[in-house]
C-alpha cells in the first residue's frame, strides 16, 4: 500500500513559473506617448465641432486693426489743404497716419481732371501726401497706405466713416458736412479749421497791434488789413493808407461764425 503524498511535497515536485522582469518607461516614452495623446484629442475636437459650425457666406470678416500708435484715418480734403505737412513739421502732433486706397484714387482722379483748377487741387495734394511719407523731422509721426476692403461701399466718405468706426480710431478732414456726418455716426473728428481757430490770436479791447492795411473796407473811408494768422482787422479812416503798415487800437471784438472779427482806430 502505498503512502499519501503531502502538501509539502507536491510542492516541491510541482515546475515554478520563473519570476517576469517589470521594465520601467524612460521620460522621454513618457513625453512623447502624452503629446500624441493631446494631439489625437485635438484633432478629434476639431473633427466634432465643424458641423456644428454656422457658415455665413454673406459674412463681412473683420478688418486687421493697421498697427501703429494714435492712429488717424486721413480725408482727400486735407492733402488738398496741405496744411497738415506744417502741422507735422512743427512736431505737436504724433501719430500713425493712415490714407486708404479710395483716398490715393481719389487724389488721383482729381489730379487727372480736365479742369485747370481742380487738376492743381489734386497734384497739390498728391505733393503734400509723397512729403507726409518721406518727411523726417517728426520722427512721431508715420505714414501707412493701407487697403480699403469696403468695396460694397462707393462714396468715399462713407467708406472712410466705416473704416473710422470699425477700427475705432479718429477722422482728420477739412471738410465740415463730413465732420458733422461722421460726427453723428459715433466718429471722433478732428478738424483742421478748428485748430485754426484755435490758434487765432486773442486780442482785447484797447490794445495795441500793427497791421498793413491791403484794401478799403464796405463803410466809407474804412480801410481793411490782415494779422498774421488772417484775422480780418476793419479799421476807420484809413482808406487812403492802402498799402502801409500803421499802429492801431482795438476797439470792437465781433465773433462769427468763421472767427473773430476786429474794429480798430488810428492811434
Amino acid at each position: 500500500m502505498k503512502k499519501p503524498v503531502s502538501k509539502q511535497e507536491i510542492k516541491k515536485t510541482t515546475p515554478q513559473p520563473e519570476a517576469k522582469t517589470v521594465v520601467k518607461p524612460t521620460r522621454a516614452f513618457t513625453k512623447e506617448l502624452a503629446r500624441e495623446i493631446v494631439k489625437n484629442l485635438t484633432a478629434l475636437g476639431k473633427l466634432t465641432a465643424r458641423p456644428f459650425q454656422r457658415q455665413t457666406p454673406t459674412e463681412i470678416k473683420p478688418t486687421v486693426i493697421p498697427k501703429g500708435e494714435y492712429p488717424i484715418l486721413i480725408d482727400t480734403s486735407v492733402f488738398i489743404d496741405g496744411r497738415i505737412y506744417a502741422i507735422v513739421n512743427s512736431g505737436f502732433l504724433v501719430a500713425t497716419l493712415l490714407v486708404s486706397q479710395s483716398v490715393l484714387g481719389e487724389l488721383q482722379h482729381i489730379a487727372d481732371s480736365a479742369d485747370s483748377i481742380r487738376r492743381t487741387k489734386g497734384r497739390r495734394g498728391l505733393e503734400v501726401l509723397n512729403a507726409l511719407k518721406n518727411q523726417r523731422n517728426n520722427p512721431g509721426v508715420t505714414l501707412k497706405i493701407i487697403s480699403d476692403p469696403q468695396k460694397e461701399v462707393v462714396e468715399v466718405d462713407q467708406k472712410l466713416i466705416q473704416l473710422a468706426k470699425r477700427w475705432k480710431c479718429r477722422l482728420l478732414t477739412v471738410d465740415f458736412n463730413l465732420a458733422q456726418v461722421a460726427r453723428a455716426q459715433g466718429v471722433k473728428v478732428m478738424n483742421i479749421n478748428d485748430l485754426a481757430q484755435a490758434l487765432k490770436v486773442a486780442l482785447i479791447t484797447g490794445e495795441e497791434v500793427t497791421v498793413k492795411i491791403t484794401h478799403d473796407g464796405k463803410e466809407r473811408q474804412q480801410g481793411v488789413g490782415y494779422l498774421s494768422d488772417g484775422t480780418m482787422v476793419v479799421v476807420e479812416e484809413t482808406k487812403d493808407k492802402i498799402g502801409q503798415e500803421i499802429v492801431v487800437l482795438i476797439t470792437k471784438v465781433h465773433q462769427t461764425p468763421a472767427g473773430q472779427l476786429f474794429f480798430a482806430r488810428l492811434k
